[in-house]
């Protein structure tokens, strides 16, 4: 799971899966959490008060690229990888997963998605992307919670 980070079940946390493969949960909330590439490895931070202002005025700009159901958790599984090689950042969501099969299925591509994203201009040629990609909780008192995706300049 190296280069990598997992949405916990209970979709208040993400771990962050670091070169030494020593998990860092980070809490998810409304503010969010900033997901970018240093060197050959994806980080993952929290937004700070002090950004939260100018994160504010980023999404006046853009809406979510992806939005991830906290519903269910059981049945549903959210990740995010980079793969220097290809230069790109995935952010993997499967949904509606039958829990009681007992053997190698191929899960339907309806129950799959994948976006990719490109946080650097190249693949070793910087050492910080010039994009990051936030992952925030949005909902509202008596809807249902999302963890929402916005592709945003570092």
């Amino acid at each position: 799971m190296r280069n990598s980070l997992a949405i916990s079940t209970d979709r208040k946390s993400i771990a962050v899966f670091d070169t030494s493969l020593a998990s860092q949960p980070l809490p998810i909330s409304r503010r969010g959490v900033l997901i970018s590439v240093l060197g050959s490895d994806v980080c993952a931070a929290n937004v700070t008060a002090e950004l939260e202002d100018h994160i504010a005025e980023l999404l006046k700009k853009t809406k979510p690229f992806y939005s991830f159901s906290t519903a269910s958790p059981e049945r549903n599984q959210l990740c995010v990888s980079y793969n220097e090689a290809s230069n790109t950042v995935f952010v993997i969501g499967i949904t509606d997963i039958d829990v009681g099969f007992a053997g190698p299925v191929k899960v339907p591509e309806a129950s799959t998605t994948v976006f990719g994203a490109k946080l650097k201009e190249k693949p070793g040629g910087s050492l910080a992307g010039s994009k990051v990609i936030l992952a925030r909780l949005e909902g509202s008192v008596g809807a249902e919670w999302s963890i929402r995706f916005y592709y945003l300049p570092a």
